[in-house]
């Protein structure tokens, strides 16, 4: 049975993944900063299927001890989607003001760092045993932190967050050839969730729908990319 593993599972972009990776036939353990009610009914219907871990991926020992808990649980990893993710320590949807000239502090960069960028590798390093030959990584980016398409002012924290996830991809990617484990990062477009909003271009079944078809056409030659949810090249 594959195993699917989500970050940032409560809601949104990361709950719909955790649903049709379900849906799939998947085993899936799901990731969560804190209690997560959407995950109580698919728990009760999926049973072991669906294993339910809290950890906060901005601190180090709360992903160590999720790994803990995940021991025993599942034999590997084939799928693992770095969804976790904050948009501004102020604000939770989108809002280019959230972090202009004048409002951005070292606290608000420093904590959206910690879980953008930091704690997707971090999570990677000590779930790394859990991982096999033929594994895929997603790391979840945007076009925000895209450098070549940046044109606009503020959005300070998210976008630089995303655009040194996008680098330690790349670095990822590298490192992990060898082992034959694919590393990408992929935009899952403009979504309506709670952090895109309700004017989003793309509903969530949309986007995850296309993301989990790319992740299964991956070869090692895609390893390192930056794609949307259609597979199509973003520039970095």
């Amino acid at each position: 049975m594959r195993t699917t593993m989500v970050t940032g599972a409560s809601r949104g972009i990361g709950l719909e993944l955790v649903r049709q990776s379900l849906e799939r036939g998947d085993r899936v353990v799901a990731v969560t900063r804190s209690a997560a009610p959407p995950l109580d009914a698919l728990v009760r219907a999926h049973g072991d299927r669906l294993v339910h871990v809290i950890a906060d991926l901005g601190d180090e020992a709360a992903i160590i001890r999720s790994r803990a808990e995940v021991a025993g649980r599942v034999d590997g990893i084939d799928l693992l989607v770095n969804n976790a993710g904050l948009y501004s320590t102020r604000v939770r949807s989108w809002n280019p003001d959230a972090t202009r000239l004048d409002t951005v502090t070292q606290q608000e960069l420093v904590e959206i760092f910690r879980v953008n960028a930091a704690g997707p590798i971090v999570l990677v390093r000590h779930y790394l045993d859990l991982l096999r030959r033929g594994s895929r990584i997603l790391n979840i980016s945007s076009l925000s932190g895209s450098v070549g398409a940046k044109t606009s002012a503020g959005d300070y924290a998210y976008s630089a967050s995303k655009a040194a996830l996008n680098i330690m991809t790349r670095a990822l990617a590298a490192e992990l050839a060898p082992r034959g484990i694919i590393v990408i990062a992929i935009t899952p477009g403009w979504v309506r969730t709670e952090m895109g909003g309700a004017d989003a271009s793309l509903g969530p079944e949309e986007s995850v729908r296309g993301m989990l078809a790319v992740a299964g056409r991956l070869t090692a030659a895609d390893a390192g990319r930056f794609v949307d949810y259609a597979g199509e090249d973003q520039p970095w």
